[in-house]
């Protein structure tokens, strides 16, 4: 049985990271790498994280690839400014990746903007570069300006998910290794995404922003709980992939990406072990990030994970034409399979109430 392999994130708790170290082969499958974010001076990304430095941020790096897992670097923002193009800025940048590549060994780096990936692979020929999801590749078109521009990986749009045809065609057009992601939780075509990413990318670029919660840090946020909480057939179209079902993707790639870089120890290493095991026995939610997660924290939703074998939804979701306004089949799913007033011990852990993570 071929391997499996995972890149996780660094969720800013330096206490989380031995803990995935011990989960960094299971089952068979193992941690290829670890993302995060470095120090906000440099760049900005899709999390809004904790202020970091440079010595701080190196740290981390030796830790991770002292355990023989590789490192890859968040540079994908999707908005750095007007002068994000200027010379200054991007000599800048280019010393900032010499110095974390060259001199600390970080492997590979994430980025959105293919500009960015053209001018960061003329420069450093054996840095792996991986064209972010944020990167809103959702066609061959796109997929194939990324791969000219220079990437070695490409993550799609996740709308792209579950249209298997699709991404086998990217694979097989580009040649690039395709790493998909498995429980991002947003909305299936979420038109408020981009909007959302682009007020992230400033923000995460301020010293101190993860201190504290501003108002308007939850305006995205807010608006998709709503529309999935008034809508809950939002959940089973975000498309998302079970643990169960990351190996039906083989002929596409074996290469998953885990989201969770705002989550708590105890989601991300549950996530981790789910996925790195393939199975999962409890509440599919509470592997998810994102909107999902946060939906059915404040709702006590509950989906079993296990239930979605039983209505064959992999093959269902995988076969249907996304033309979601003529077709109910989860709108009638969700009604028949969700849960309310579901309080896990899951949930309560990730509130620091007790509990215990566990794989299934």
């Amino acid at each position: 049985m071929s391997q499996l392999e995972f890149s996780v994130p660094y969720n800013n708790d330096p206490g989380t990271l031995p803990e995935i170290f011990k989960l960094k082969s299971q089952n068979g499958n193992c941690i290829r790498e670890i993302y995060l974010s470095g120090p906000q001076e440099f760049s900005g990304s899709g999390r809004i994280a904790p202020e970091l430095n440079f010595s701080e941020f190196i740290g981390i790096v030796d830790s991770i690839r002292k355990e023989g897992i590789r490192v890859n670097l968040l540079l994908n923002s999707v908005c750095d400014g007007s002068d994000w193009y200027s010379p200054s800025v991007l000599s800048s940048t280019m010393a900032y990746l010499k110095k974390v590549h060259q001199d600390h060994g970080v492997e590979a780096v994430t980025i959105s903007n293919p500009l960015y990936i053209r001018e960061v692979r003329k420069r450093f020929p054996g840095l792996e570069i991986t064209a972010s999801v944020l990167g809103d590749i959702d066609c061959v078109q796109k997929a194939i300006i990324f791969r000219k521009a220079g990437a070695d990986v490409i993550t799609p749009d996740v709308g792209i998910n579950r249209d298997l045809p699709l991404l086998k065609k990217i694979r097989e057009k580009t040649g690039a290794e395709i790493k998909l992601m498995v429980n991002e939780g947003c909305l299936f075509q979420c038109a408020f995404r981009k909007f959302h990413f682009n007020y992230i990318s400033h923000k995460s670029r301020k010293p101190g922003a993860g201190k504290g919660v501003k108002s308007e840090d939850n305006v995205f946020s807010l608006n998709c709980i709503q529309l999935s909480k008034t809508d809950p057939s939002q959940i089973l179209k975000s498309c998302w992939i079970r643990p169960e079902d990351a190996r039906r993707y083989r002929e596409i790639s074996g290469y998953f990406k885990i989201v969770g870089r705002t989550s708590s120890k105890s989601m991300l290493l549950r996530a981790v072990n789910a996925y790195l095991n393939e199975n999962w026995e409890g509440d599919l939610l509470e592997l998810m990030a994102g909107n999902l997660y946060s939906v059915a924290m404040s709702h006590l939703m509950h989906l079993d994970n296990k239930s979605l074998d039983e209505v064959g939804f992999f093959d269902k979701v995988t076969s249907c034409d996304q033309e979601c306004s003529e077709c109910d089949y989860c709108k009638a799913l969700v009604e028949k399979l969700i849960k309310r007033g579901v309080f896990t011990p899951a949930k309560m852990e990730d509130l620091g109430l007790g509990g215990r993570t566990g794989a299934g």
